[in-house]
């Protein structure tokens, strides 16, 4: 996988119990729309695949994919800082339809 690096870093932040994870608003009411569960994403963080990484300039924002616990696929954009103290903001999520 040509992000392995990111995703691997991701998972362990993921699972790491002192990171913070924070939504912002965007990402609330999108998920929302989807009917995904807060622990849905965040179990899938846990394990995800990470399929693009993006430089805006201002933050680096990454594709995390992977399944819900009905095995439906589903996406987070996430932002990562693995400063003191880390934390996750998810900028996005959705889930695809059709399984």
């Amino acid at each position: 996988m040509p992000f392995e690096d990111e995703a691997s870093r991701l998972r362990k932040l993921a699972r790491n119990s002192s990171v913070t994870v924070w939504w912002t608003g965007h990402a609330e009411i999108e998920r929302q729309k989807d009917a995904i569960a807060k622990i849905d994403v965040l179990n899938m963080l846990k394990r995800c695949w990470v399929s693009n990484v993006e430089d805006s300039g201002q933050e680096v924002a990454w594709r995390a994919e992977g399944k819900d616990i009905d095995g439906r696929r589903i996406t987070a954009i996430v932002v990562v800082d693995e400063g003191d103290p880390p934390e996750i903001k998810i900028i996005t999520t959705w889930a695809k339809s059709g399984g």
